[in-house]
């Protein structure tokens, strides 16, 4: 890295339980920009440096790296898997029915870690059948300890993600804190990968959408690969021209959201219709998200048009 770079380094705020760092090179990590104490380690995530905790040291969700210990990362008796009640003691899950793991909840207020590399814009299914009267509970979180999702449910359970960057993924399982009573068991837990996602879930990876100031727009084609997947797509947009969305009457018709490039926490409007027509406040990028009204899977075309 030149000098010059260099003397631009940005520490980031802290991002969940690391930190990103902008270091705008193609070898962000070296030299390491990672000098705070306990959070040395530098992974490299979408051409940016992540600073993650040292070996020996666990991220807590205040973003402070522990020492590993009884307090955050218990050792007691149970199956023949234990300890693997923290991230630092994951047991390897492989992909298919192959590589499932039968385990037990035990005793009450275990929890089992599982790790499993990912791969950019993957999506990944997380599959658990438990024994009575276990209500099993699976939760997925990055590389660095960062929680990502969740989901539980009576008896089976199962848990859908898109992987943003190529690293290892953990799962943990446990029995539901929803249910009142205490319960301990056994239960089959697998991973199945479900292929690419081919559009965006967030603003930074959204597709551009096809040219709408021509004549005849080509249609922008799409696919909900998995429940409660969104699709995000981004256009120019130019202030005092108004634009219109039409969807393929013979495909899925998806819930419609508008997000100004400035403001990507409201919305400027959401609805769901064939026809769909709107106006842009300023001259910058907008971004069009998709998803499906039930949490169904389907595909879907739409043309933009600058009117």
């Amino acid at each position: 890295m030149n000098s010059s770079l260099r003397a631009l380094l940005v520490l980031a705020a802290l991002h969940g339980t690391a930190c990103i760092v902008d270091t705008t090179d193609d070898t962000p990590c070296d030299p390491n920009p990672c000098a705070t104490a306990n959070r040395t380690v530098c992974v490299e995530e979408a051409g940016e440096a992540r600073c993650l905790c040292d070996r020996g040291f666990i991220a807590r969700p205040n973003g402070a790296c522990e020492p590993v210990g009884p307090s955050n990362c218990a050792e007691h008796a149970g199956d023949a898997s234990e300890p693997d009640d923290c991230l630092l003691s994951a047991r390897p899950l492989s992909e298919g029915s192959g590589g499932a793991r039968q385990q037990t909840i035990e005793p009450i207020g275990d929890y089992d870690f599982f790790q499993f590399t990912a791969t950019a814009r993957g999506v990944y299914k997380l599959s658990v059948k438990a024994d009575a009267p276990l209500m099993p509970r699976v939760d997925v979180f990055d590389q660095g300890g960062l929680w990502l999702s969740s989901a539980e449910a009576p008896g089976q359970v199962e848990l859908y993600f898109r992987a943003r960057t190529s690293a290892p993924y953990f799962a943990r399982l446990s029995h539901s804190p929803q249910d009142p009573s205490v319960a301990v068991g056994g239960y089959t837990l697998s991973l199945t990968p479900r292929g690419e996602d081919f559009h965006g879930n967030f603003a930074e990876d959204a597709t551009p959408a096809t040219d709408p100031y021509t004549s005849n727009p080509d249609p922008n084609y799409g696919r909900f690969e998995y429940p409660y997947d969104e699709d995000w797509f981004s256009f120019s947009g130019t202030q005092g021209r108004s634009y219109s969305l039409s969807f393929d009457p013979s495909l899925m018709l998806p819930v419609v959201a508008v997000y100004d490039g400035s403001n990507l926490r409201q919305p400027l409007f959401t609805d769901r219709n064939a026809e769909l027509s709107f106006s842009v406040p300023a001259s910058r990028t907008f971004f069009i998200v998709l998803y499906a009204p039930q949490g169904e899977e389907g595909s879907y075309a739409f043309k933009l048009f600058a009117n």
